[in-house]
């Protein structure tokens, strides 16, 4: 165990937990700029030079995450005694905090550059992550059933963020006649090159790109008076009440709700 690296540990936990694909992918990512070293060499200053290196690359918030599963993933091997001494990574987030995006809630005409493009009007009228449409398959855009929806899976060219965004969203009368146009990327990470032109061409902050079309879509469905819960459903958020879990959602709720977007 004392010459056990990295990506050896890794292994062994995932075969201990059985994580999600992809949080094991998470871990994986993780682990990368130091999975070949022995786990006994891992002190402050191996991470201090971990969380200095990321910083060069990696934003606050990402680099946050991953300092965070290898925290747990520390925690998870002293609880079964494979590795000894402190947890190096308990402060290593220290001062990573980043600002929350607050995008500002803009009309409708000041997208009028994009008005005749698919993603744009999907997103708008779905509240949708970007990554979730660019990739999503064309057998997951069902346009024959009674109210059409798009269903949102696990599919093998991209993963969900969690569980909790499995879920069917009504396609919005206004953006039906679009989705016939919609491409379907097959990027590493769908969307992003096509989020990052959005930012660019309509001149809007870092950060804000096809992510505060999500953020608009949260804000007018609050002021067309959406309800709570059936809001976070539509957005793919985890419930944090217990009665929010019970029953269902059914889509002709969904759809009544999402049609109050003019």
């Amino acid at each position: 165990m004392a010459q056990m690296n990295v990506l050896d540990l890794t292994v062994m936990l995932k075969e201990a937990y059985s994580p999600r694909e992809s949080t094991y992918k998470e871990w994986l990512k993780s682990i990368k700029p130091i999975q070949h070293l022995s786990v006994r060499d891992i002190g402050n200053a191996e991470v201090f030079q971990y969380r200095t290196n990321g910083l060069k690359t990696l934003s606050k918030s990402t680099l946050r995450t991953r300092i965070g599963y290898l925290k747990a993933l520390w925690k998870k091997a002293h609880k079964w005694k494979l590795i000894e001494g402190e947890n190096p990574w308990l402060e290593a987030d220290d001062g990573l905090k980043s600002r929350r995006r607050d995008p500002e809630l803009l009309p409708y005409e000041f997208y009028s550059y994009y008005h005749n493009d698919p993603y744009f009007q999907c997103l708008w009228y779905s509240g949708m992550r970007i990554g979730e449409l660019a990739g999503i398959y064309p057998e997951n855009v069902v346009t024959t059933a009674p109210i059409p929806y798009f269903n949102l899976v696990h599919q093998e060219n991209r993963l969900l963020k969690n569980d909790s965004s499995i879920r069917k969203i009504p396609i919005h009368p206004a953006c039906l006649p679009f989705v016939s146009r919609l491409y379907f990327s097959k990027a590493k990470e769908p969307g992003r090159s096509w989020s990052e032109n959005f930012r660019e061409n309509l001149g809007l902050p870092q950060g804000d790109g096809a992510h505060s079309l999500r953020h608009s879509f949260t804000s007018r469905m609050r002021l067309a008076g959406c309800d709570y819960s059936t809001l976070k459903r539509l957005l793919g958020h985890g419930h944090n009440d217990r009665i929010e879990n019970y029953g269902k959602f059914p889509i002709e709720l969904l759809y009544t709700e999402i049609k109050k977007l003019s």
